[in-house]
C-alpha cells in the first residue's frame, strides 16, 4: 500500500494562476511574519505581484512566499505556493492597477495541491 497524496504538478493549476481568486504574500519584516493580499498576473513565464504601496517588502534580498488558492469546501481546495524573491520593477505592458507597486517575482521552488485529485501513490 502506498501513501495518499493531494500534490499535483503545478501545470495542472495553470487556470488558477491565470485568474487567481485569492493571492497573498508572506514575508518577515522587523522580526515578525507578515501576510498581505496581493494582485498577481502572469505573462508567459513571468509573474508580477502588485502590492499596496504601504507594504514594506521592496528589497530583492528579502525571501517571500506567494500563495494562490481556490475553493471553499474540502474537495474544492487547491493551491500553489512559491518561494522566491521580489525584484522591484516596472509593471508589465498589460492594463494593471496603477495604484499598486509592481514587482517581478522570481520563484525558486513551488508546491501545489488539489484535494479533488486525492489519490494513492505507489
Amino acid at each position: 500500500m502506498g501513501r495518499v497524496t493531494q500534490r499535483v504538478d503545478p501545470s495542472r493549476l495553470d487556470d488558477l494562476v491565470e485568474r487567481p481568486p485569492r493571492a497573498a504574500l508572506a514575508f518577515v519584516h522587523g522580526g515578525c511574519a507578515e501576510a498581505v493580499p496581493v494582485a498577481l498576473r502572469r505573462e508567459g513565464d513571468r509573474i508580477w505581484i502588485g502590492i499596496d504601496p504601504g507594504v514594506p517588502p521592496g528589497s530583492d534580498s528579502v525571501p517571500v512566499v506567494v500563495l494562490v488558492d481556490d475553493g471553499r469546501y474540502w474537495f474544492d481546495l487547491r493551491a500553489i505556493t512559491w518561494r522566491g524573491h521580489l525584484i522591484p520593477g516596472t509593471a508589465p505592458a498589460t492594463e494593471l492597477p496603477t495604484e499598486l507597486r509592481w514587482f517581478e517575482f522570481l520563484a525558486e521552488s513551488s508546491v501545489s495541491w488539489d484535494f479533488g485529485a486525492l489519490r494513492e501513490e505507489s
